[in-house]
């Protein structure tokens, strides 16, 4: 073999690589078949035959998945690709893909992930941890960005009034298909915490949402659409009646006026309009004690 390819020598007195014939000598894998078998890789490793810089198989057109580990149960404590210590260098970070699709598929995930459960064991999905460490100085920092970006001259074509149809920077359900759902027990379509340890940020522009209307006009903040059964039994639900920012002093606010309130908000029920009342304070400024 070495004859016919010189990257190749003959192992024939090596035990401990028997039944191994060949293996490259250079600094890359040379593909066999498209294929490069994980055995074959760890006798490589553990002979110290080649070393490589990177397994490279850009401009190949296999008929199979190119890294294939199905039916591969890991071990305790281990993952199926491990980096640590990778120091990005680039702002697409660790791992980097891009594509093209047309026609065909008419649907694509860019990444999909199914994990199930059937015992105690718990899925807790998608983990991103950044971490801020003692010393940083940034203006920014994201647990994951998500941009849904319709260029000019594309078509946003007709949902007809159908849920969960149009160009979403995210989307969620939860579904709870005939499951038996202890008394206690929670479910929700997102879980947010904002936690501030040790220093207050309360007088700070902090929040659980923050919006921003980048351009233009947008027809709601919210859009709430009944497509079965009731709507929720209540818009917002406080714990208790006693906390922030629920008006403890109902007569710090009063109607100026004897027949139209100051301003209102507009709300959207069905094809009805509506109004909240807004009412200015007593003081007549800034009411800074609830």
């Amino acid at each position: 073999m070495a004859q016919v390819n010189p990257n190749y020598s003959m192992l024939e007195t090596d035990s401990s690589i028997a039944g191994t014939e060949m293996i490259p000598t250079q600094d890359a894998v040379t593909l066999i078949d498209g294929k490069v078998t994980i055995d074959a890789l760890k006798t490589f490793m553990e002979t110290g035959a080649f070393t490589p810089s990177s397994l490279d198989l850009s401009g190949t057109s296999p008929t199979d998945h190119p890294i294939n580990l199905e039916g591969l149960t890991l071990a305790a404590d281990t993952n199926a690709i491990r980096g640590a210590s990778v120091n990005p260098t680039r702002a697409s970070g660790w791992i980097s893909f891009s594509g093209t699709v047309g026609a065909t598929p008419a649907q694509v995930y860019t990444d999909y992930r199914e994990l199930h459960t059937t015992g105690v064991a718990e899925v807790l999905g998608f983990g991103s941890f950044p971490y801020m460490d003692a010393g940083a100085s940034c203006q920014s920092m994201f647990g994951g960005q998500d941009i849904a970006f319709v260029s000019t001259g594309s078509t946003i074509l007709s949902a007809a009034a159908a849920p969960a149809i149009g160009v979403f920077a995210r989307w969620m359900k939860t579904t709870i298909d005939g499951a038996t759902f202890t008394s206690g027990g929670c479910a929700a379509v997102n879980f947010k915490s904002f936690q501030a340890n040790v220093t207050s940020v309360g007088a700070e522009e902090t929040s659980i949402d923050d919006i921003e209307i980048a351009s233009g006009q947008i027809g709601s903040v919210w859009r709430i659409r009944k497509t079965a059964g009731a709507l929720a039994r209540s818009l917002m639900h406080f714990d208790a009646a006693t906390v922030a920012p629920i008006i403890q002093d109902p007569t710090l606010f009063h109607d100026p006026n004897a027949v139209t309130c100051e301003k209102g908000l507009h709300i959207r029920i069905g094809d009805v309009s509506y109004m909240i009342p807004l009412y200015v304070s007593d003081t007549g400024g800034v009411v800074t004690d609830w």
